[in-house]
């Protein structure tokens, strides 16, 4: 698997997501109404790094989509603090659904796709985990297949979603601030915090520690705490040098 060698290593979330990973894969496996599994985005792709989140590509009957788009009825179902419908994220007649895991004291983030049997193919960039159906492979990478699917209407949210999704993306953002990539403003700014496009990665770091007091009444512990701890290790990881970002 390729990474950014300039990406700081932490082996400790490669090792909370690979043990995830094992324990969700032989779930998937064990399932009969699940004939196929794979990996999309960067564990897709081969160049995740440490910090990279997991994307799960899954294909079920077609009458039991929307009871796999939820959260309850997936792997890791007991290590789940906060979910989201974004099947918006997905083509019209499929689902997908965010899902955030604590493990070891440390946030997950994983996207669920859930495709329909009548709807499945694998994108030119997926990694195939196992295929009972022999699906079909595409030409256009994920990325590809997204910016050309049919966009379905988001689900009906509750009023303060879109206030607990920032507090989720907040270790997205710092993981963006970790790897000094150009994008790590309009992350940081996407969760609440105020666009500075020239700050160095510990200026980006104290504004999301001040983002989550800030969400202190919007958000349960449970969900605030492993955040903390996330930015506590982005914190360790980039001192004592902490170049300013790439705006290349």
């Amino acid at each position: 698997m390729s990474a950014d060698p300039e990406v700081p290593a932490t082996p400790r979330l490669r090792a909370i997501r690979e043990a995830w990973l094992e324990r969700a894969v032989e779930r998937l496996e064990a399932d009969p109404a699940i004939s196929a599994a794979g990996f999309v985005g960067s564990l897709g792709r081969g160049d995740a790094d440490d910090w990279s989140d997991i994307d799960l590509l899954i294909v079920v009957p077609d009458d039991q989509l929307d009871h796999y788009a939820d959260a309850t009825h997936l792997p890791g179902s007991d290590l789940v603090t906060w979910s989201i419908d974004s099947r918006h994220n997905a083509p019209r007649g499929a689902g997908a659904i965010g899902v955030r895991y604590v493990i070891d004291g440390l946030p997950l983030h994983v996207d669920w796709y859930v495709y329909p049997r009548s709807q499945a193919a694998w994108v030119a960039d997926a990694k195939v985990i196992f295929d009972e159906q022999g699906l079909r492979r595409l030409d256009d990478t994920f990325r590809e297949h997204q910016d050309k699917r049919e966009v379905q209407p988001p689900a009906p949210k509750a009023a303060n979603a879109h206030r607990l999704l920032q507090v989720s993306l907040i270790p997205v953002a710092a993981k963006y601030v970790v790897r000094r990539s150009a994008d790590a403003g309009r992350m940081v700014e996407f969760v609440g915090g105020p666009y500075v496009p020239a700050a160095v990665p510990a200026e980006y770091l104290a504004i999301l520690r001040r983002l989550l007091v800030q969400y202190r009444d919007d958000a349960p512990e449970e969900m605030l705490a492993p955040v903390s701890r996330y930015l506590d290790l982005a914190e360790a990881v980039l001192q004592p040098n902490s170049p300013r970002l790439s705006t290349s």
